[in-house]
């Protein structure tokens, strides 16, 4: 069983109690909140209003059971609100053969029970595994948040309302794997560039013209040109094969006039004469010079289309800085093409008889000009992101999951086969305890066929009557049938009687054995529990009894609740002395019993210093007896000074007072206290008046400094030289 207790009373803070123990004991002084935890066990299985107020109160492995309360409101409901008892059915022994089918019938019923609790548990750990499956797959799946969300992650808007594990898992499971070319470094670059601080349209890039493929097309390149045939110095050029050599040279020739012989610039004899040179100047004639001069002017002009080819133009451009080395790859190609060129012309100007062939440079510039081509389309794609900045996002989006689908395939696969196998077996163990439930059903319906035939109400009248005779010598009042299925209190000698008449302790007594009784009954003749399906819960028993008939109710709790099988048994008290003598009479019980031991567990109920109420475990060697109690009240208040009323304090005091005065000295406090002097009788006075309170004293109560009571009540154990005692006491 497993209570908590919430925003009700002095439970502002949840309060948890939990014991799987067959016998609870809960101590603790009146007004710590022992009530309010019985009476919300009380309400919790009733439909009445006030169940309201424990809204925010839990209670939690009941299995079901049935839950039996005394306290003051069972007596209140039982026995105020109406003249007649309700009847408490038990099975008559007049039919054997019944009792025995009944006996039969509850036996199968504990085996089919005991079943079901096994197929129960294999669903909860079916039910455990499936939720550590959908965890592990929560786990795995959210490491997409870890890797891309927050900490200006620039995919994070693709986990937008996804950041939950369990939504982001609904989300990736209902995409389709498909194949994809992106990746995930292709998606951040591009978001980058449409979402990203930097991000900006871009311009496109020029192509690249050139015009140089009429100059590498051009013939004259691959013709040999030579000076005129006709010249008398031809032959031997011609014989010589130095032409190229000779125009060189003719730059040399001296000038013109010459008059007699002039130094030759190619042998350095005196051999030049005017006749010489103009044969070289025939040979070097005008259409010769003509195709010089063609080839030097298409050599300016390629020279001219190189130097306008300049790289730094598209350093500055992102989209060619993110492709770098491809495009000065091409474009230095293009370039080196164009030198080569360049120098075959300067090596035919030099050497115009060679042939010389122009390389075509017509596929580089296209391939460079495509590449620029491709560059433009992604700055149009770019530009057109930006434009509609949502739609690209979104796209992104689809892409980023996909990829994400693809890259947890495996763990999804996993997953989904896992969760298939523990949905068939959950789907087989529900059919079988749908079938036991079933067969249960059964039982109980030839259970209550059964108990139509041999249930009464005479015997729960002869145990009460019997205990109030014969245990506690009470006479003058009994329990009579009345009408059908119920009773009525009767006194001695009259057919009348009434609840209210009775004294105090007379209405506990009789209360609590009806209580007893109707724990071991049954409601109705179609009540099937057993013991084993009840909870019992006794709240403060003793607070109208005097020590005489503790004892009686301490047996009979021990006869009618602890050796019976209930599922649990909860007893809350504020006496210490009727704690432990519940506590012995376990002990005794399982000491004598030779089958299952009743296992017990204490719990001990305070108030903190705002009043709220605490419940913690408690162990047997830490259980005070009576005396220790009061100076328990005492140190509380010393510590918190709240959470306990004057009178109690008062009354505490003279317990304690009375109790050490009589042990001590063999002498009453009264005494003791006229002898230490007229102050001290004073506060003997105001304990006695405060702790037995009437109508006269109310005024006196509130007026009174507890601090100086606490101040007198300490000077007691000095003036009598038993400061040791109250030291020992307050430690």
């Amino acid at each position: 069983m497993k209570i908590t207790l919430k925003n009700v009373a002095s439970y502002k803070q949840p309060v948890t109690v939990e014991s799987n123990k067959d016998i609870n004991l809960f101590y603790g002084l009146n007004g710590t909140g022992k009530t309010i935890l019985s009476n919300f066990l009380y309400y919790h299985q009733s439909d009445k209003p006030e169940k309201d107020q424990f809204q925010d109160c839990g209670l939690e492995d009941i299995d079901n059971k049935k839950i039996l309360v005394y306290n003051q409101n069972f007596i209140q409901d039982n026995f105020y609100s109406q003249d007649d008892l309700k009847g408490i059915f038990t099975l008559s022994k007049e039919n054997k053969a019944a009792e025995e089918e009944i006996k039969k019938l509850n036996e199968k019923r504990e085996n089919l029970r005991k079943e079901l609790e096994n197929k129960e548990q294999g669903k909860s750990d079916l039910e455990k595994e499936k939720k550590n499956e959908l965890n592990d797959i929560h786990n795995i799946v959210g490491k997409i948040k870890t890797d891309y969300s927050g900490g200006g992650m620039i995919l994070d808007f693709c986990l937008d309302g996804l950041r939950w594990k369990k939504n982001l898992f609904i989300h990736i499971k209902k995409i389709s794997r498909a194949e994809t070319t992106k990746r995930i470094d292709q998606l951040e670059n591009e978001a980058k560039q449409v979402i990203g601080e930097g991000a900006q349209k871009h311009k496109e890039i020029d192509s690249i013209t050139l015009h140089v493929e009429a100059i590498e097309n051009n013939s004259i390149f691959l013709e040999e040109i030579v000076g005129n045939v006709g010249s008398p110095l031809a032959e031997l050029i011609a014989k010589l094969g130095n032409q190229d050599w000779v125009e060189e040279g003719r730059e040399y020739l001296p000038p013109e006039p010459v008059e007699g012989k002039e130094q030759c610039p190619f042998c350095q004899e005196e051999t030049i004469t005017q006749s010489f040179i103009q044969h070289v100047k025939e040979y070097f004639d005008e259409s010769y010079q003509q195709k010089i001069q063609r080839m030097e002017h298409l050599q300016n002009q390629y020279e001219r289309q190189i130097e306008k080819l300049s790289i730094d133009a598209y350093h500055d451009h992102p989209l060619i800085q993110e492709r770098r080395d491809a495009f000065e790859n091409l474009f230095n190609k293009l370039k080196q093409s164009l030198q080569k060129n360049l120098s075959k012309i300067e090596a035919k100007l030099e050497q115009p008889k060679q042939k010389v062939g122009l390389l075509s440079t017509r596929d580089k510039l296209k391939a460079l000009n495509d590449f620029i081509a491709e560059v433009n389309r992604e700055v149009q794609i770019h530009n057109k992101n930006i434009d509609d900045k949502e739609q690209t996002k979104e796209r992104i989006k689809k892409e980023f999951w996909q990829i994400m689908r693809n890259q947890y395939d495996v763990s999804i696969l996993r997953y989904d086969r896992e969760n298939q196998r523990l949905d068939k077996e959950l789907q087989e163990v529900i059919c079988n305890i749908e079938s036991i439930n079933s067969k249960i059903r059964d039982c109980e319906r030839n259970i209550q066929d059964q108990q139509k035939r041999t249930v009464n109400i005479d015997e729960p009248i002869q145990n009460i009557n019997a205990k109030l005779k014969k245990d506690l010598g009470i006479v003058g009042f009994s329990i009579q049938p009345h009408g059908v299925n119920s009773y009525r209190i009767v006194r001695e000698g009259s057919n009348e009687g009434h609840f209210s008449t009775l004294s105090e302790g007379e209405k506990m007594i009789i209360s609590f054995l009806y209580f007893a009784e109707q724990c071991k009954g049954k409601a109705s003749v179609d009540d099937t529990a057993t013991a084993t399906d009840k909870i019992i819960v006794i709240d403060d028993p003793i607070s109208s009894l005097s020590h005489n008939y503790i004892f009686n109710l301490g047996i009979w709790m021990k006869n009618d609740f602890f050796k019976k099988e209930y599922k649990q048994v909860l007893v809350l008290t504020h006496s210490l002395y009727f704690l432990n003598e519940i506590k012995k009479l376990v002990e005794i019980e399982n000491r004598k019993s030779k089958d299952k031991k009743r296992s017990m567990k204490f719990f001990h109920l305070t108030k903190d210093k705002k009043d709220e109420t605490q419940i913690k475990d408690m162990k047997e060697n830490e259980i005070q007896n009576e005396y220790q109690s009061h100076w328990q009240v005492i140190k509380d208040y010393r510590q918190n000074k709240t959470g306990i009323d004057y009178s109690r304090l008062a009354n505490c005091m003279r317990n304690i007072l009375e109790y050490f005065f009589s042990i001590i000295n063999k002498s009453n406090l009264s005494d003791e206290l006229k002898k230490l002097g007229p102050k001290f009788e004073a506060f003997g006075r105001y304990m006695n008046r405060e702790s037995h309170s009437d109508a006269a004293n109310i005024t006196v109560i509130k007026e009174m400094d507890p601090d100086m009571l606490m101040k007198t009540f300490k000077e007691v154990f000095i003036e009598s030289n038993h400061e040791d005692h109250y030291n020992k006491y307050m430690r």
